[in-house]
């Protein structure tokens, strides 16, 4: 039987009666060679490490943090990170043991000889957990909060949040971190789905949770409820923050009462507001052309023309049992399905939502309808969500034709949170798809149940309470529904198929541009088999591009698997660049390329991305570029500025033309793209977390600035 290391060093520090009589031993301690099975021991103790945290064993824990980290330091921190372990949220927000395992370590790092990044790793989940009583704190307020309206509170709640959605919210992001008007529909959201996870973590969730509404919550219980979700929205920012110091390379700073996270190279926390910017502006510009085509009627509308004419007065009707309420009477037989849900033809919300998918997308519109798994597609998807569209807005029509206010106000509470049963949400899903095979896999897909870990109502809005479906119709309808199933689902590669269109983009764009190209090349070349995505070559300039297609993320979680990408591709630019530094290499990749040879290339690297999030950044050196910025690069060499009150097409090549001169200067760290994170200016977004303040440290955008900066740099076209 193979002995275990790390236990048996556990062992040896919890026969020390103090932990000084630890750290005295450790010193003694000759620390092994590092092997593959130390390296598999010192990983499995982690989940170790995590059960003495849970239990709230002090002297298991640090002894066992303490052996990991003696044996085999970086290894055993980047295991802690990627698990999340020292996070005080998975342990009821109890930090001080967590607070103690790092200052422990700290406080005689000497002897663990850990890397710098290791050291500041630590130092920032010490200081986050100062914050982490605090956050315990505004837990249990939540937690009581929950229990004084056990009754009611679920379905007020997601009735709140299905009305934020249909209003169209628009937050006010100078107001206080108390303020609700402070947060946006999707931060409210993610509220309602913590709020639905602290539910479940205390009581059965069943059809009786949401049986009652509270009838006052538009009234005299407004602030209780605006103050719930404000606490969760808050909570959130403290696990954001976990989130941010365990899998992105940011930190933790304290001062005082006031903890400050901020990313550790300040042009990845550019990068990351321009990226968001950018998207933005894109989805902007879509949504501007869309208003000027011709394009066919959206939903409102077609509910707002019903009404006025009269041809759905019959589509809903007020009832008084069990509570006074309006029900939708639409018949479940095909003629009425197929002539709204079931057709192919878009409407205005769906090519909207197409568009959204759009600035992510590689290929033409057509290719935006597309198989996401063997029986369901995203037009599936899409009619999914405009049935629930429909029964949205018709509720919320009839609504607004009720003149006082306080009973529409009540009706509204009581209406528009549905309450479907399986059995017809399975016709219902049949008659709009086709096939209840294909009606079963939508739900599936859809469901969330409130026992399992990530909530979100986002990504699974039919919250499943045995046997019947609880839907915030209007969340259905304008989510992002399509791309957050397969992020929710691990169908990005499915998605992707199996051909890369941005890889395929990006090369034809070089190919355009005077550039050798060849993409998804695997050779072996010095004893190592290498998989080039993209290698390209113009005059002696040899370009090595690793692409990773991800979506434009929308949460810490989803950036974080972004990055994960960028490393991994990273890491593979290392060893390629050490490779073909050497010409000898060089020539023996032209020759199975077919390619003449020609005297030393110069090598660039770069990491493509899909998305704009960490546009303009750089890691190991390798600049990190989004794809559609880099093809403009190649093809057009432009940029938009307004003068005034028009726009004005300025040209960022050197000449009238292309050269090979203008995607090295792209690539280096003189580029536009470090022009526009230049253009950022600092500023830090605070939020209360009980006594202490937790403070995010990021930029935001001037445009006047960016735009002078431009015409003052590069030429008009």
């Amino acid at each position: 039987m193979q002995t275990s290391l790390v236990s048996d060093l556990i062992g040896s520090l919890l026969s020390a009666k103090t932990q000084t009589s630890m750290v005295s031993l450790l010193r003694k301690e000759e620390r092994p060679p590092v092997t593959k099975a130390l390296s598999t021991d010192v990983k499995a103790h982690v989940s170790v490490l995590a059960e003495h945290l849970a239990e709230n064993r002090p002297r298991e824990a640090i002894a066992t943090a303490m052996a990991m980290i003696f044996l085999e330091p970086d290894h055993a921190i980047s295991c802690m990170r990627r698990n999340g372990v020292l996070r005080a949220s998975r342990y009821e927000y109890r930090g001080s043991l967590i607070g103690r395992i790092a200052k422990a370590v700290l406080g005689v790092r000497d002897v663990f000889a850990m890397s710098p990044d290791r050291i500041a790793y630590l130092e920032s989940v010490e200081a986050l957990t100062c914050v982490a009583g605090n956050a315990r704190t505004l837990k249990k307020e939540i937690e009581m909060k929950v229990r004084a309206h056990r009754s009611v509170v679920l379905k007020t709640v997601f009735v709140l949040i299905n009305n934020l959605f249909y209003r169209e919210w628009i937050k006010d992001h100078e107001s206080s971190s108390l303020d609700s008007r402070r947060y946006s529909s999707e931060e409210y959201a993610e509220a309602a789905s913590f709020i639905l996870h602290i539910y479940a973590s205390m009581f059965p969730v069943d059809g009786m949770s949401f049986a009652h509404v509270d009838t006052d919550a538009a009234g005299k219980n407004a602030l209780v409820y605006e103050r719930l979700l404000v606490a969760a929205i808050r909570l959130a920012k403290f696990r954001e923050a976990e989130q941010l110091i365990d899998g992105l390379p940011y930190r933790a700073d304290r001062k005082e009462e006031e903890v400050t996270i901020s990313s550790i190279d300040p042009d990845v926390e550019r990068a990351v507001r321009l990226g968001f910017i950018q998207q933005r502006i894109q989805a902007f510009i879509r949504q501007f052309h869309l208003q000027e085509a011709d394009q066919p009627i959206s939903i409102r509308t077609l509910i707002d023309t019903g009404f006025d004419r009269g041809s759905f007065d019959n589509l809903l009707e007020i009832k008084d049992h069990p509570v006074r309420r309006f029900v939708l009477l639409m018949p479940a037989i095909p003629v009425v399905f197929d002539a709204w849900f079931a057709t192919d033809e878009l409407f205005r919300d769906e090519i909207q939502m197409l568009m959204e998918l759009d600035v992510d997308h590689f290929g033409t519109f057509d290719d935006l309808v597309f198989p996401i798994t063997d029986r369901i597609s995203s037009l599936d998807v899409l009619k999914t969500q405009r049935y629930f569209n429909f029964i949205s807005c018709a509720y919320q029509r009839r609504l607004a034709d009720i003149s006082n206010a306080v009973e529409r106000e009540e009706l509204t509470l009581t209406s528009t949170l549905l309450a479907i049963s399986h059995e017809a949400m399975v016709e219902q899903m049949q008659l709009i798809l086709g096939t209840e095979d294909k009606a079963r896999e939508v739900i599936e897909l859809l469901k969330m149940v409130p026992g399992d870990g990530h909530l979100d109502l986002q990504y699974r809005p039919f919250v499943d309470v045995g046997g019947y479906y609880m839907i915030a119709p209007h969340v259905v309808a304008v989510s992002n529904l399509v791309r957050n199933t397969i992020v929710a689902n691990g169908f990005r590669s499915a998605a992707i198929g199996s051909k890369d269109l941005m890889v395929h983009s990006v090369a034809d764009a070089l190919r355009s541009a005077g550039f050798e190209v060849e993409s998804d090349l695997k050779s072996k070349i010095a004893g190592q088999k290498l998989e080039l995505d993209i290698v390209a070559r113009r005059d002696d300039v040899l370009i090595l591009l690793e692409c990773k297609n991800a979506y434009h993320p929308v949460s810490v979680h989803e950036a974080r698997n972004s990055w994960d990408h960028i490393r991994k591709a990273g890491k593979q630019l290392d060893i390629r660049q050490d490779i073909f530094a050497d010409p000898a290499n060089q020539s023996k990749l032209f020759e199975r390329l077919g390619w003449k040879e020609n005297s030393k290339c110069v090598v660039h690297t770069g990491i493509v991305i899909a998305n704009r999030v960490f546009h303009g950044a750089s890691l190991n050196g390798h600049p990190i570029r989004q794809a559609h910025e880099l093809i403009n690069v190649l093809t057009n060499g432009c940029i938009t500025a307004r003068k005034g009150p028009e726009e004005e097409s300025l040209s960022f090549w050197i000449g009238p033309d292309f050269q090979t001169a203008d995607l090295t200067t792209y690539l280096g760290p003189k580029s536009i793209a470090s022009d526009q994170l230049a253009a950022l200016d600092a500023r830090s977004w605070h939020y209360s977390i009980g006594s202490r303040e937790l403070a995010f440290s990021s930029y935001v955008l001037d445009m006047v600035k960016l735009d002078k900066e431009m015409r003052e740099r590069y030429k008009s076209k």
